[in-house]
């Protein structure tokens, strides 16, 4: 959190301005077809970005190499296809958190950051393991595109 100056903080925001679009632009779409498949593409990629401004101004190599290794194991679009209340309810507090991590930085808080980041990352877990559930009970719609 001290790491952060004012231009990365603005940047931090824009990403998330991004990943905001992302989001509701995913909870607004149809739950299947190839557009549904564009915008979780769009929507990864838009999370990607705002969590790699984090790592670039946190300078954790170890850390940042971590979490990338395994965004390859659950970034396909047939692990974050899906929808439904459920799933949309968990996109938005994805987005929400993102938010509240910007707050914390820019009120100078180390701990809280730190607090909201890891509420986030617990978070993020329960969307991924809604998303696998959905896939292990079998929904089709996750079987669609995957090649």
């Amino acid at each position: 959190a001290p790491k952060f100056t004012e231009v990365e903080l603005r940047e931090l925001e824009t990403a998330e301005e991004a990943f905001s679009r992302a989001t509701q632009a995913l909870r607004a779409s149809p739950r299947e077809g190839d557009d549904r498949w564009r915008l979780t593409h769009d929507w990864v990629n838009a999370n990607h970005g705002f969590h790699d401004v984090i790592y670039r101004v946190a300078e954790t190599p170890l850390i940042e190499r971590l979490a990338k290794s395994a965004r390859r194991s659950f970034s396909g679009h047939a692990v974050w296809a899906p929808g439904g209340t459920e799933t949309d309810a968990l996109y938005e507090r994805n987005d929400n958190e993102h938010r509240a991590i910007i707050a914390a930085l820019r009120a100078g808080t180390p701990p809280g950051a730190r607090a909201v980041a890891r509420e986030h990352v617990l978070h993020s877990f329960d969307l991924l393991a809604h998303v696998l559930e959905q896939f292990g009970n079998g929904d089709r719609r996750l079987r669609v595109n995957q090649s």
